[in-house]
């Protein structure tokens, strides 16, 4: 097992790229952080809650997520479910949906935080902000479609056709198709707003685009 580390957090590889024991690792330090929300609840208000969820929870989600986050359903499960615990201790309202209960909290679920993360690093891809070994790693639609198209005046990307589960969950793949998913105003955005208008816009997508 490989642990590729960085300011002291780390993504654990395994020789199948399955993630396994990296969300273990994950899970780990999640149910400890849902331990001390259970605790405090009593003594504090909300809004510190959230704090302290932002502050021991979401960073374990965030790190690293472009790489890990396209693991299998069943792997990711346990994270999702401990995310909802979170969220349930931190806002224990009866009423509503899950969902609608991330939304009052400004807090995207575990799958939309991996579009967001998605969505950042293909912002920043059409901005020519990466790094130039990624300058031609997608396909424009404009170099495909000569003439003038919608999709292809959006920035919009060539979706390669895979058959296998691993081509499905590989970044060349996932990054056209969420970034296809993404209305033009914010593609368009600058770097400064895409983020807010991004991350307003899957809190309130209805549907998952992976």
């Amino acid at each position: 097992m490989l642990c590729l580390r960085d300011s002291g957090m780390c993504v654990l590889l395994d020789n199948k790229l399955s993630w396994k024991p990296h969300v273990q690792r994950v899970k780990t330090q999640l149910s400890r952080a849902c331990g001390i929300l259970s605790k405090l609840k009593h003594y504090t208000t909300l809004p510190v809650l959230k704090v302290v969820c932002n502050s021991l929870i979401h960073p374990y989600l965030n790190y690293s997520i472009l790489i890990w986050g396209r693991a299998s359903n069943a792997t990711i499960q346990p994270l999702t479910k401990l995310q909802n615990k979170a969220i349930k201790i931190i806002n224990p309202i009866n009423s509503g949906s899950p969902e609608e209960h991330f939304q009052h909290l400004n807090i995207l679920r575990l799958p939309k935080l991996y579009s967001f993360s998605v969505g950042k690093f293909m912002h920043s891809y059409h901005n020519k902000l990466l790094l130039h070994h990624f300058d031609e790693y997608f396909v424009p639609l404009s170099s495909i479609h000569y003439h003038s198209t919608r999709l292809a005046t959006s920035k919009n990307l060539f979706l390669p056709r895979v058959n296998s589960s691993s081509g499905k969950c590989s970044l060349k793949f996932i990054g056209p198709k969420v970034w296809s998913s993404i209305p033009d105003d914010i593609k368009f955005s600058t770097t400064f707003t895409f983020k807010w208008k991004l991350k307003k816009h899957l809190l309130h997508e209805k549907n998952s685009q992976l």
